[in-house]
């Protein structure tokens, strides 16, 4: 009689073995496609977000001083001694006229409510505290609208302040860069972009951060 051959259930134990090693190798690959994936469009909305705020931001900014005169009409807080929402913060302020109106407005970098991301945003001040004369720092803030949503890239997950505002007091700027009859103040905007985990010695510090020169034309230095 001869012997009949079949499937022992050691080789099943093994084929089934080597099905499930396959499966957990296919589902990792596509852990990490999507992982990947979801990275890329976070950091996508990051960077859209931060330069549409800084072109919005230019553009609030170019107002400062406009209608009045004085060196008053601007004020850029060296520690965070601004309050904003129960935060204090660092600002750039400024006022202008608008017809009979003083309008004051701002802008600063905050932390959301969870901690866990930033905020760029607009300022502004009650209209009835804002006016020509009294210093910038001494009135009310809030908030008028979110410039951009910043994710926190620190590797230690800190949620540093992604947004800062300079005024280099040796860089007065002119009118579009000619002309020296008069000149005025000139803002650098500091923005950190979403390359800013990988920062690093082969990375170049312009490739993590954006610089936004702001020229003040409505005010004499």
């Amino acid at each position: 009689m001869k012997s009949q051959l079949g499937t022992t259930l050691i080789s099943l134990l093994i084929g089934l073995l080597i099905a499930m090693l396959c499966i957990i190798a296919v589902l990792s690959s596509y852990r990490t496609i999507v992982k990947t994936g979801v990275e890329s469009r976070v950091a996508a909305t990051h960077d859209t977000q931060l330069q549409t705020g800084l072109t919005t931001a230019q553009i609030f900014l170019q107002n400062a001083g406009f209608g009045l005169e004085g060196l008053n009409n601007l004020y850029l807080s060296p520690e965070a001694n601004i309050k904003v929402e129960s935060q204090l913060v660092s600002a750039l302020l400024w006022r202008y006229k608008d017809g009979t109106n003083i309008i004051c407005q701002g802008l600063a970098d905050i932390k959301s409510s969870d901690n866990k991301k930033r905020r760029f945003v607009l300022l502004k001040s009650d209209p009835t505290t804002c006016n020509e004369t009294s210093d910038l720092n001494e009135f009310t803030w809030k908030i008028q609208s979110t410039l951009a949503n910043l994710e926190d890239y620190s590797t230690d997950q800190s949620n540093p302040k992604q947004v800062t505002f300079t005024e280099p007091p040796s860089m007065p700027c002119t009118p579009f860069g000619a002309g020296n009859d008069s000149t005025h103040p000139l803002i650098t905007i500091t923005a950190q972009t979403s390359t800013q985990k990988i920062a690093g010695p082969g990375i170049k510090e312009e490739l993590r951060e954006v610089k936004v020169p702001v020229c003040l034309l409505n005010i004499a230095s």
